[in-house]
């Protein structure tokens, strides 16, 4: 059989696979189409014919997709924003300048946000006892670390850390600090 007229009957697989992936995790249909063009043109010529094409196409595609989606890259992809018109219809990028009040607006207001946060971590961690306050340093300095790893560094049982966040959670008073979603927003 033709490579091309074999990966011609593919590429609509490959079209649906990248869809599906791509919108379940953010990343690019490009990044799938690409890696699973180059797993098709490894894989046809290993194979034998004892099973139809198709049937020994699609599983190897299908791995290719989930190895594109559990790649360390995700983790890039998911902080990416989307811009939407930032290239015209002639796919030339568009540069517009903006004036200095709306760069100011769009890069002081997180600044602030995250200034805020850590004032109302430090507010509800002054009535805290040590442990709490240790606990609350110790993810303040290890953003992604979770209770298992913080309890393991500390020494201590990780239900004591959830106890210790749900007893510091408690602290929160919606009068005083206002309502909690504007803390978590972004």
């Amino acid at each position: 059989m033709n490579f091309e007229k074999q990966f011609n009957r593919t590429r609509k697989t490959i079209s649906v696979f990248s869809k599906r992936f791509s919108y379940a995790t953010n990343i690019p249909i490009e990044e799938y189409e690409s890696a699973m063009c180059e797993e098709f043109a490894k894989k046809y010529y290993k194979y034998d014919g004892r099973i139809p094409f198709d049937a020994y196409i699609k599983p190897v595609l299908h791995q290719c997709a989930q190895k594109v989606a559990s790649r360390k890259e995700r983790k890039f992809y998911d902080s990416v924003i989307h811009v939407d018109g930032i290239i015209d219809e002639d796919c030339n990028p568009k540069f517009e300048f903006v004036s200095d009040v709306d760069i100011e607006n769009e890069v002081v207001s997180p600044i602030k946000k995250c200034e805020d946060k850590l004032q109302l971590i430090h507010a509800l961690i002054s009535q805290a006892d040590d442990i709490t306050t240790a606990i609350v340093n110790h993810m303040l300095e290890n953003p992604n670390a979770s209770m298992r790893s913080i309890a393991r560094d500390m020494g201590v049982h990780p239900s004591k850390i959830s106890r210790c966040i749900t007893r510091l959670a408690k602290n929160y008073d919606s009068k005083r600090f206002g309502d909690v979603s504007q803390y978590l927003a972004v």
